[in-house]
């Protein structure tokens, strides 16, 4: 599992500005083994001008003692930020965002439809992976026997999650209109009945 970890040692990164009435930027940075909290001052004032960004450094486990910085943390972003920040300080790693997509894909791919549509109201992630067309055409080649080039079109043309959800009778309605769409040259027009 180490090997998901990035190479720059970065497990989290993120800026923002203060809330009103400050203006002052900052940053947030837990690497493997510190926390780094930047702050630049903006302001009109003439006393800090001459005033370098500040920078404060410290080891995972001061940063779980330190009300101070987690105050500010909390304050310039969320508490939600500030739980997942407290949470990679003591060790829980969440490595299942930092897996590849296509693995992702992939496990997902083997879950039950029900279980996908509950594991997309997890996360935005989630969400995202539970509805990639490259999820929806794994789906659809396990459920189906065989997957002709006119319906490769068609699904690139409807999307594999919508094509996947439409039923037999619909779909065949489908495949013969994009056929005569293909076959018909530019300018002419074709009629068909749905059956």
């Amino acid at each position: 599992m180490a090997s998901l970890l990035p190479a720059d040692g970065v497990l989290f990164e993120a800026s923002n500005q203060a809330p009103p009435p400050s203006k002052d930027f900052n940053q947030l940075i837990i690497q493997r083994q510190e926390v780094i909290w930047r702050t630049w001052k903006i302001t009109l004032r003439n006393d800090y001008r001459r005033l370098a960004p500040g920078e404060v450094k410290e080891s995972h486990e001061d940063f779980t003692f330190d009300d101070r910085m987690q105050f500010d943390v909390g304050r310039v972003f969320d508490e939600r930020t500030l739980n997942y920040a407290l949470e990679l300080c003591r060790g829980n790693i969440d490595y299942l965002v930092r897996m590849p997509r296509p693995l992702l894909i992939y496990m997902v791919s083997y879950l039950e439809l029900e279980d996908i549509a509950a594991l997309s109201q997890t996360s935005k992630l989630m969400y995202d992976i539970c509805n990639t067309e490259a999820l929806w055409e794994q789906i659809y080649e396990n459920h189906c026997d065989t997957v002709t080039d006119e319906m490769r079109s068609l699904a690139h043309e409807m999307g594999w999650k919508r094509m996947f959800f439409t039923n037999k009778l619909q779909l065949q309605v489908k495949l013969r209109r994009h056929q005569n769409k293909q076959e018909t040259p530019e300018g002419g027009t074709t009629f068909l009945t749905d059956a």
